[in-house]
């Protein structure tokens, strides 16, 4: 009487929405879920479903998992995109600026009394080396330049995420 006493107490009730799963295991599977099952105080049933409910979840994880990669490259690429299209306007802006300025000067500079072509020459070769050393300096005018760009470019992104 006891051992079907204690099958009705093992059984779901009707509030429980559980139903029965039998399972062929190894020995050795079954002999240490009796044992944990002993340690947490459970029965097998339960501790056999906890277990089998978190390898189902981390199952779910792992295929969730590798879709986050591509969705993350996806928005990697939309955003490099949206920098590199600001940055390509930036960069076209400011080399139509600097081969019109260029352009000019020599033309006046080659204008002037007394600059003969070897003096042009040498000018242009030393603001050639001039501007080579520059490029890589950081002047505090320089650094307020390249944070107002920074800004600009931030302010430009907020503005395009708002209409996204």
């Amino acid at each position: 009487m006891s051992t079907t006493h204690s099958r009705l107490q093992n059984r779901p009730t009707p509030k429980r929405k559980t139903v029965k799963l039998t399972v062929w295991v190894k020995p050795v599977v079954k002999a240490e879920l009796e044992r944990i099952a002993e340690q947490e105080g459970l029965s097998v049933s339960a501790t056999g479903a906890a277990f089998l409910e978190n390898a189902l979840q981390a199952h779910v994880d792992m295929q969730y998992g590798s879709l986050l990669q591509p969705i993350i490259e996806q928005a990697i690429r939309k955003q490099m995109r949206s920098i590199s299209t600001r940055l390509a306007w930036l960069l076209v802006r400011v080399a139509f600026d600097s081969g019109q300025t260029r352009s000019l000067v020599t033309n006046i500079l080659g204008r002037q009394q007394g600059v003969t072509p070897e003096v042009l020459k040498t000018i242009l070769d030393s603001s050639s080396k001039t501007a080579k050393g520059n490029i890589t300096r950081r002047t505090p005018q320089i650094i307020e330049l390249i944070d107002a760009v920074e800004h600009w470019m931030v302010a430009e992104e907020g503005e395009k995420q708002t209409h996204d």
